[in-house]
């Protein structure tokens, strides 16, 4: 546990050491602004105020929640290998890497949290979007949220563990792909039939809708209608705890293989 505080302590520092408390906070509040008015724009304006919007938007924050975390877990690999020059410091610690990724993961999942938190209060309102949460639903997404988006920042920090000079690219576009098939944007029975089943099975897919049932009260579209709330949770959760296993796995493998190639404490200035 000493060593999980730790790394969110150094997350932490890490997120804010640009500039002072108060500018950094004002950032993180001002930071999803524009992907969220982005949704405002696409449904609300040209889509004549669209029934999609509330099934759009809240699929685009919960994403971008999992983006948050899963950017900052795998681009910390770099970070701390050529810029700090310190992950071999944490291999060399009694912490686990797997329990300094977790770390790292629990901060940048609260922050995001955060920042999502304080500016619902006035988009919700404003746009009046649909708002019965169920509370313990809600809780309990969040743990399989956090649990999901720690699992798939680990499988592509293993990635970038081996791979010494890794574009953020690949990053871009493997989330850019899954925010198109996991039902964020829109609802993926616009796809060919085999297209959307395979949809529906994407981890963060169930995930998504189930944390748009807990916070709205209601099925905003089609999508995924055919299941209650209770087999949703049980997909959400089954999902959730796959991804973080494979994610565990695949970075001590990723470890060992870059301790072996000594790829720890290598410089590229890439």
């Amino acid at each position: 546990m000493r060593g999980f505080l730790a790394a969110m302590y150094v997350g932490f520092q890490i997120e804010s050491n640009w500039t002072n408390k108060l500018r950094w906070a004002l950032y993180l509040l001002a930071y999803p602004l524009g992907s969220f008015l982005t949704i405002m724009i696409l449904y609300g304006v040209f889509g004549k105020t669209s029934e999609l919007l509330p099934f759009a938007f809240y699929g685009n924050i919960f994403y971008w929640i999992l983006t948050m975390v899963f950017f900052d877990m795998a681009f910390s690999v770099h970070d701390d290998r050529e810029h700090y020059q310190t992950l071999k410091y944490v291999f060399l610690s009694q912490t686990s890497y797997r329990v300094y990724l977790c770390g790292r993961a629990a901060t940048r999942y609260l922050m995001a949290l955060a920042a999502v938190s304080v500016n619902l209060c006035w988009i919700l309102p404003v746009f009046k979007l649909p708002l019965h949460p169920h509370w313990g639903l809600l809780l309990a997404g969040i743990v399989f949220g956090y649990t999901l988006a720690a699992g798939l920042g680990m499988c592509m920090a293993s990635l970038f563990l081996v791979a010494i000079k890794l574009d953020v690219d690949v990053v871009d576009a493997l989330f850019g792909g899954m925010f198109v098939l996991s039902g964020a944007l829109f609802p993926p029975t616009a796809f060919p039939r085999v297209v959307a089943v395979i949809a529906e099975f994407i981890p963060i897919s169930g995930w998504i809708e189930y944390m748009r049932r807990a916070i709205s009260g209601r099925i905003l579209s089609e999508y995924l209608s055919n299941l209650n709330v209770s087999q949703l949770f049980g997909r959400a959760a089954l999902g959730a705890v796959a991804v973080f296993i494979a994610g565990s796995l695949l970075v001590a493998w990723g470890s060992r293989q870059a301790q072996r190639k000594g790829y720890i404490d290598i410089t590229t200035a890439y």
